[in-house]
């Protein structure tokens, strides 16, 4: 996936400063996403419609979903249009992940993706990952990515005397009053493997990376400390990335 396609749908400078931050994930997640055909619908939740246009243009899925935090009941018709004068047109149905029964039928998409999201429920992610189950298909898709508290720069901050969570302070809120997602709660890789798993999905891949890609040296003793150990070195990138394949019901 070339970046300047997907830096083309920012609509603004704090989107491109999103877009710029996270494109080493972005590209990473629509890579793992399988691809579709005219026939597959996907859902995108949390969508900021900056990689969903891909899902239709890129990954050939004929039905592209949207779906946010909001009243439940509630759709936005949302267009987005690239810098090269492409549009693209989304319904984002808003509702309450953690809390709400997901607006669709039965086995209804061929893939869910769920990105950088569950590391913002306050609650048990049960009821997020059971309507997943739901509206997925048999033998189709969930894509998930969430930051690593196990990765490499976790642990340097933790033997440093720092947070190992990536996003855990208090935010101040903005004027209007609302105020943006903390991370309430960041999993290793092993965590989000058995997730999956109790939630009726086989784990087809599951690996770690950087959200971008800038060296960071300062990590090498971290990997010098691990050895020395014996310790294991692998999945310590800074996400999650993980797909699962629905095989069967929640546990």
């Amino acid at each position: 996936m070339a970046p300047q396609y997907i830096a083309s749908w920012a609509a603004d400078t704090e989107a491109l400063g999103y877009v710029d931050t996270h494109l080493t994930r972005l590209i990473k997640t629509l890579e793992i996403t399988p691809p579709g055909g005219p026939q597959d619908r996907i859902l995108e939740m949390g969508a900021y419609l900056q990689i969903t246009p891909a899902l239709r243009s890129k990954l050939g899925y004929g039905s592209v979903r949207g779906c946010y935090y909001g009243p439940a009941g509630k759709i936005d018709l949302r267009r987005a249009t690239s810098s090269d004068g492409e549009t693209f047109d989304c319904e984002i149905d808003l509702f309450n992940a953690e809390k709400d029964p997901f607006p669709y039928p039965d086995e209804h998409f061929s893939t869910v993706l769920c990105c950088e999201l569950i590391e913002h429920l306050t609650e048990d992610p049960m009821h997020l990952m059971s309507e997943i189950n739901r509206v997925v298909k048999p033998g189709g898709h969930l894509v998930l990515t969430t930051p690593n508290i196990g990765s490499l720069r976790g642990i340097a901050a933790i033997l440093g005397g720092y947070h190992p969570g990536i996003f855990t302070a208090y935010i101040r809120p903005h004027a209007s009053g609302e105020v943006e997602a903390r991370h309430n709660r960041e999993y290793t890789p092993k965590e989000i493997e058995i997730l999956l798993l109790n939630s009726g999905f086989t784990v087809t891949l599951l690996e770690t990376g950087p959200f971008r890609q800038t060296p960071r040296p300062e990590e090498g003793w971290v990997l010098n400390l691990l050895e020395r150990f014996e310790l294991p070195k692998d999945l310590r990138g800074d996400d999650i990335y993980v797909v699962g394949r629905k095989t069967g019901r929640v546990r």
